[in-house]
């Protein structure tokens, strides 16, 4: 079936054109005006309407009452139900709500855990990729492996640090059998030392990202991690990550990061993880091509309002506005528990800043940049930066996972139909429609 999306503002490479987008066999086919249709082409008009590459969020850790290391949360039990059927249909409903929201791909992040609690929610996730029907299945990218390798526990923000365990090879290796390979990124923290770059080299070796958060390396150790192959900064200036402004061991986490051009760094641009100012002095500093937009959600994401809760042990509570969570305790004031962000709201966010004169911190002001630059800066923040992080950014012959984060001929039909309207708060973004891998959904 040929697919034609017409008369809508398309978010080219080069920027916005008026034209059709045509799909065919899951790819974009052609891109232009005057295209042919047969008869049996379904033509969805998009008039007045903005088509954006589809959101890839390398980072979440649940939505619509769905955590993925814990499973689906029992409202009358205040308490997370593990049972494989429960589990498996939580995660068809949140991966099916992500996709509402214009999040075509995810990598679905872990707490930390057991190792035998670990391999069994590897298991389940292995089998729903390889049995389920559900055409929401392609959402799930990969694994993220967030804090079962992290080593300092004053680092550990929302992780327990019981579960914490020593870099190893044979382990990983343990781990990304029983996910039959679906692990696709790995926090691995350089204060780890040899154990770490052992596991760093082996795992990009093995075309698996190697990240670092949570961490208290200090400048020359993550420089050492750099050059065996990480590659990304998590949570970028949401701590916990060392700092220090001093010129020993060439500063900490923080200075190795921003002063690294191989170094991607995620951003939550919901305000309250890191304020505007910050992610404006960040983009500025690393350079739009070396940021990624991620969520970093958390399973409340999208369900009706729980005012506290308990998970992996740690408690956490909902803001007094309800928009962000935080940690309880007497020394958790102001310290986050994940985010409630969907990628439309950080898409609109981000460019609600980008077109706004914005004081910052490093920076004495940021000047406006005009709405089509804008766009395209945020849409590569939100698609095209995340693609090229996973190596999936380039099209090669039919392999369904290469070819994403930009609208381009050959590449997968991963788009998003919407909504830009400015109004005074900002511009908002509502996602009409959604097509993922060829598929309207």
């Amino acid at each position: 079936m040929k697919i034609q999306i017409t008369d809508g503002k398309v978010l080219l490479p080069g920027g916005l054109k008026n034209c059709t987008v045509e799909i065919e066999n899951n790819r974009i086919s052609a891109i232009g005006n005057n295209l042919n249709s047969g008869n049996s082409t379904v033509k969805i008009s998009a008039k007045g309407k903005y088509i954006l590459p589809g959101f890839i969020d390398l980072h979440t850790n649940g939505i619509a009452g769905f955590d993925l290391t814990n499973g689906v949360y029992d409202y009358q039990k205040h308490t997370f139900s593990f049972n494989r059927d429960i589990y498996l249909k939580g995660l068809d409903k949140a991966l099916k709500l992500y996709a509402k929201h214009g999040t075509t791909m995810v990598g679905f992040t872990t707490f930390e855990a057991s190792i035998n609690k670990l391999k069994k929610i590897f298991k389940s996730i292995a089998k729903y990729k390889n049995e389920s029907e559900s055409i929401y299945k392609n959402v799930f990218y990969g694994i993220f492996i967030e804090g079962t390798f992290i080593k300092d526990k004053k680092y550990c923000g929302a992780h327990d640090p019981k579960y914490f365990f020593k870099p190893s090879i044979p382990l990983f290796d343990e781990l990304q059998e029983a996910a039959d390979g679906n692990i696709k990124i790995v926090n691995v923290v350089p204060e780890w030392g040899e154990d770490a770059l052992r596991l760093i080299e082996y795992l990009t070796s093995k075309k698996i990202i190697c990240a670092a958060g949570h961490t208290n390396s200090n400048g020359e150790q993550y420089r050492m991690a750099i050059k065996k192959g990480l590659k990304l900064a998590i949570h970028a200036l949401n701590g916990p990550a060392s700092s220090s402004f001093k010129p020993f061991n060439k500063g900490g986490a923080l200075q190795a990061f921003l002063h690294s051009d191989d170094v991607y760094v995620e951003i939550i641009t919901d305000g309250y993880h890191v304020d505007k100012a910050y992610i404006l002095d960040l983009i500025k500093r690393k350079g739009v091509d070396k940021c990624a937009v991620i969520t970093d959600s958390m399973f409340l994401t999208r369900m009706k309002k729980i005012n506290e809760f308990k998970i992996s042990g740690v408690k956490g509570k909902l803001s007094d506005n309800g928009e962000y969570l935080q940690l309880v305790g007497k020394e958790a004031m102001h310290s986050l528990f994940g985010s409630l962000l969907t990628m439309d709201k950080a898409f609109a966010n981000l460019l609600s800043w980008m077109t706004r004169p914005t004081e910052g911190i490093w920076n004495r002001m940021h000047e406006p940049v005009e709405f089509e630059q804008a766009l395209k800066y945020v849409s590569q923040m939100c698609s095209g930066n995340p693609a090229r992080i996973l190596g999936i950014y380039n099209s090669k012959g039919s392999d369904k996972n290469l070819g994403t984060g930009s609208i381009e001929i050959n590449k997968l039909a991963d788009i998003v139909i919407a909504d830009i309207a400015e109004t005074k708060e900002g511009y908002k973004l509502v996602v009409e429609d959604v097509i993922m891998n060829g598929k309207m959904i």
